[in-house]
């Protein structure tokens, strides 16, 4: 994965910048996710467990979210249930992505509410960019 070359570019010039929330608690994958949104012309906010998140989607609702599914304490799949229970959530995409690339667990994932499932050894920066365009626009 080619993270900071030179095909990573701001391409949605002019386009009111849509809010992504990434949840995820290794630091380092969070930050990076972040500034390849933002390059992308989004605007992102962080969370570093469950119930970070949780707290911050109680205010301002995003556009999309990007939910690590192993996190210590509340586990992305039991966020994903919380939101899928509010009304105030119960339609918003959620990306949930792992480094499990078992399809039960994938499937279990969907099942829960899930919008998309990505394995993050998969990731790449066409597959971002595409789903920030189907669901951020």
């Amino acid at each position: 994965m080619h993270l900071f070359g030179s095909d990573v570019y701001i391409k949605y010039v002019g386009a009111p910048m849509k809010k992504v929330l990434v949840v995820d608690d290794h630091v380092d994958t969070n930050h990076i996710l972040c500034k390849l949104i933002r390059r992308l012309g989004h605007a992102t906010t962080s969370a570093y467990t469950g119930e970070g998140a949780l707290a911050m989607l109680s205010g301002d609702i995003p556009d999309l979210v990007i939910l690590d599914c192993m996190m210590p304490g509340m586990t992305g799949i039991e966020v994903l249930r919380l939101l899928r229970t509010n009304p105030k959530t119960a339609q918003l995409p959620v990306i949930m992505y792992s480094a499990v690339a078992d399809p039960q667990f994938q499937q279990h994932a969907m099942e829960k509410g899930a919008t998309e499932y990505w394995v993050k050894s998969g990731f790449n920066l066409s597959q971002l960019e595409e789903r920030l365009s189907r669901y951020c626009c």
